[in-house]
């Protein structure tokens, strides 16, 4: 019989499953995928900033399109 997982977050307006920081950072470790130390910096700004996700987004299209 297959089992249903309880800890599976979905948002409640779209019913869309949340993939969190926590969990993409799991995801990337098995792909043997790591932040660059800039990139790093820029999600602590945007997370110490208290950012909600598109405040972030924005924030990290606006350092990478500064070049």
């Amino acid at each position: 019989m297959k089992t249903h997982r309880l800890d599976l977050q979905r948002a409640v307006q779209s019913g869309r499953f949340v993939l969190t920081s926590e969990r993409g950072e799991k995801i990337s470790a098995v792909e043997g995928l790591t932040l660059s130390p800039r990139m790093a910096a820029i999600l602590r700004q945007g997370a110490a900033q208290g950012l909600s996700g598109d405040e972030r987004r924005a924030l990290v299209l606006g350092t990478l399109r500064r070049k």
